[in-house]
């Protein structure tokens, strides 16, 4: 029952975890990704019909790691 538990409190501390650990990656990507291609993505989203005014490449990083935080794979094993 405690290893259960123990299970149990670490998939809820990963939950919690997950769209921070995001955030946090994404941002410092966004922002590598931006010293070199910030003008592509910027212009491939505005010809999406996005507006991109006032977006910086970390910002964006941020958005997509948030959201990214949330689909996780789940994998199952057969015992």
């Amino acid at each position: 029952m405690e290893k259960i538990a123990g299970v149990f409190a670490f998939g809820m501390i990963l939950a919690v975890a997950s769209p921070i650990i995001g955030v946090l990656l994404g941002a410092f990507s966004g922002w590598c990704v931006g010293l070199v291609f910030e003008q592509e993505v910027m212009g491939f989203l505005a010809r999406l019909g996005l507006n991109t005014a006032g977006l910086t490449m970390w910002q964006l990083g941020a958005a997509l790691g948030f959201i990214g935080g949330f689909l996780k794979t789940t994998v199952h094993h057969r015992s």
